[in-house]
């Protein structure tokens, strides 16, 4: 894990890309079911992502919001709006006014069939503004050996929240007609609170860390 040590890594922006890239497949997959509905106009506000050719158990389905008023075009734009929403948190969201333009992308993302993501969304868009922040609050209420142990659980944190993206994210398409595929979700959804919470505390303590240890070099010198 010698790449996690590097003190050029910014903690903090790495997590807002893992967060902004989970909310956009998830717009992305949502967007792909919708555009299968056809050109056809939904009955409300609320849909349903999957369509009625999906039989899952229990009533089961994937709820979504749109303003336009066809599946076609709803897809198509959800599509768009969440890959837009990968790109935007994985390289501009650090720049001047990123945060409020990934706030507005996530806020289109939902009102056009992206899915129900937006507790995320807006999870990552206030850690989003913490990027290159003094972080001053955090390192005083984050003692040393919290941080570094933290800062080594980091890296961890990362791939379990990747594998369980990845999984839940399969089980989802796959799951549709399969009430076998779709319980272990309720599972995964509550097993990755653990993840995101090391990963943004982590994240952050990396941070704290990186800039203490570019102060101690500068001082050296």
């Amino acid at each position: 894990m010698i790449f996690f040590s590097n003190v050029n890594l910014n903690g903090t922006r790495v997590v807002v890309a893992a967060f902004g890239i989970l909310c956009g497949l998830t717009g992305i997959i949502a967007g792909i079911f919708e555009i299968n509905q056809g050109n056809n106009a939904p009955s409300g506000f609320v849909i349903s992502t999957i369509g009625p050719k999906y039989s899952m158990a229990d009533d089961f389905t994937y709820f979504a919001v749109t303003l336009v008023p066809n599946f076609l075009i709803t897809g198509f734009l959800a599509i768009i709006i969440s890959s837009l929403v990968i790109i935007w948190s994985v390289r501009f969201v650090h720049r001047k006014n990123g945060v409020i333009i990934l706030l507005a992308l996530s806020v289109t993302q939902m009102l056009v069939g992206g899915g129900w993501v937006i507790d995320l969304a807006l999870i990552t868009c206030v850690l989003a503004t913490r990027i290159n922040k003094p972080l001053n609050w955090w390192r005083t209420h984050l003692s040393p050996n919290v941080q570094l142990w933290l800062v080594k659980l980091f890296p961890f944190s990362l791939i379990v929240y990747a594998i369980i993206s990845f999984i839940m994210l399969v089980l989802t398409i796959f799951g549709v007609n399969d009430l076998a595929l779709i319980k272990p979700l309720e599972v995964l959804a509550t097993a990755m609170f653990i993840p995101i919470l090391l990963m943004i505390f982590g994240g952050l303590a990396q941070d704290i860390q990186s800039r203490l240890t570019t102060k101690q070099n500068k001082e050296a010198m």
